[in-house]
């Protein structure tokens, strides 16, 4: 899958690695505001992070818990459990089903999960082993990566999003699609929560033969959205309504070709009405032989009140060429906003400075997108943060915290092999719309 984006924590976060932590943001001469439309999850008897780290454990907004990234910690004592890759899984999951719980939501409500893992090609297996207990049936979509590495001597990593209790939860069954939890692979191909999709993710492979198609990174681009389509037309939807993909390429070399592929597939006049978000990264493998994995998030037709996506414009912003996405979309109360660089978007060139400078300008960027789509950054309920070098982590940290000096969002962060520009840090967010009952967007 694709929707994998991760990075380490250093030495100053060693002290509690159970999570990728969360992220910053506004201005410091404007603190954030209350939350009204999303609200933090406080787990009981778990220590209180927040004066240390700028991140929360979970947050609800809409239909969704939204939970940071987290590593096999054992909460009582902070420390990682011992056993390797199969223990430190049961852990995460174990704190995942304590923080559902605390959240007023299950572990049978998870929608989709990203799991990053240090070496895919020893863990994948001992991983999906553990990993394929909690969910013995009816398993949630799914995306997996290998990263460079992960804070302390975690082996995976692991964070999810679930909907809550009484929210009618589905998996999608795809016509001439294989069963991948008979066959080892514990996800479903999508699952389904008031009519929002939330797809694994597709590597480039011919369904038929089980392989991966010949050809290159445009092929398998190609192929893996065809794949995807599939998927959406089997959950009544289509191409025209994805609000966000995430990308997973093995060599950022390759970004080029998988763009002129992934831009050629949408169609012309999508119900968007436009490219959906997207945020891109090096890992440094995939599971299998593929050079690209995508994972997508859709509107399926049947969004309660017929709501249409939507995609966000911001005001004086330069046309990205070359870089085939909207700066977000909105629909069902959230807004995704695609992967931010510290681009001065008056010059359309990365900032000076290294990666304390790119972060206060992607933030600055990012609150930009989430204002033009109708919210604040009060009510970013998630972030993924990539670097390309955790010995950045702390500039970054530094230069973030500000943005949210109260309720920070969730929080994944992980190194990713590399940036499209070469940029140092990209940050992806989603921000709950002013205030949402029932998936619709409501003026309070």
């Amino acid at each position: 899958m694709a929707l994998v984006r991760q990075f380490l924590l250093q030495a100053l976060v060693i002290a509690v690695p159970f999570l990728l932590q969360g992220c910053g943001t506004s201005d410091d001469s404007q603190p954030s505001k209350a939350r009204k439309a999303s609200e933090v999850v406080n787990v009981p008897g778990w220590p209180d992070v927040k004066g240390k780290f700028p991140l929360s454990f979970g947050i609800k907004a809409g239909s969704l818990v939204y939970a940071s990234g987290m590593q096999g910690m054992d909460m009582k004592t902070m420390k990682l459990v011992e056993g390797g890759v199969q223990e430190e899984t049961k852990q995460i999951l174990k704190n995942l089903g304590e923080l559902l719980q605390a959240a007023g939501s299950s572990m049978q409500q998870v929608t989709l999960c990203s799991v990053s893992l240090v070496n895919i090609t020893r863990d994948f297996k001992d991983m999906n082993q553990a990993y394929s207990s909690f969910w013995p049936a009816a398993p949630p979509a799914r995306v997996a990566v290998q990263v460079a590495a992960l804070a302390g001597n975690a082996s995976v990593e692991i964070q999810c999003t679930a909907a809550l209790d009484g929210k009618n939860r589905t998996t999608v069954q795809v016509p001439g699609f294989p069963d991948l939890a008979a066959k080892g692979f514990p996800l479903s191909w999508a699952t389904k929560v008031d009519g929002m999709l939330y797809l694994s993710g597709a590597q480039g492979m011919d369904m038929a033969t089980g392989k991966v198609v010949s050809g290159g990174v445009q092929a398998e681009t190609t192929q893996a959205l065809q794949n995807l389509e599939k998927v959406l037309q089997a959950a009544s939807s289509n191409a025209g309504r994805v609000v966000a993909c995430s990308v997973s390429l093995t060599n950022m070399s390759d970004f080029s070709e998988m763009n002129q592929a992934y831009q050629a597939f949408w169609p012309k006049s999508p119900e968007l009405g436009g490219l959906p978000s997207r945020v891109c990264v090096e890992v440094s493998a995939l599971a299998g032989t593929g050079k690209v994995e995508i994972q997508c998030t859709a509107a399926g037709t049947d969004v309660p009140h017929g709501e249409v996506p939507s995609v966000v414009k911001v005001p004086g912003w330069p046309e990205m060429k070359g870089f085939p996405f909207s700066a977000g979309a909105k629909v069902d109360g959230i807004a995704f906003i695609s992967g931010n660089q510290g681009v001065d978007m008056k010059t359309s060139k990365l900032v000076q400075g290294g990666a304390g400078p790119e972060t206060t300008q992607t933030l600055k960027d990012i609150q930009e997108a989430v204002k033009a789509s109708g919210t604040g950054l009060q009510e970013v309920v998630a972030c993924e943060v990539s670097l390309r070098d955790m010995k950045d982590f702390a500039a970054v940290n530094k230069a973030y915290s500000s943005f949210w000096p109260h309720e920070p969002p969730s929080r994944v962060a992980v190194q990713v092999g590399a940036l499209a520009r070469g940029a140092a840090v990209e940050i992806r967010c989603l921000a709950a719309l002013s205030a949402a009952m029932g998936g619709m967007e409501i003026t309070v």
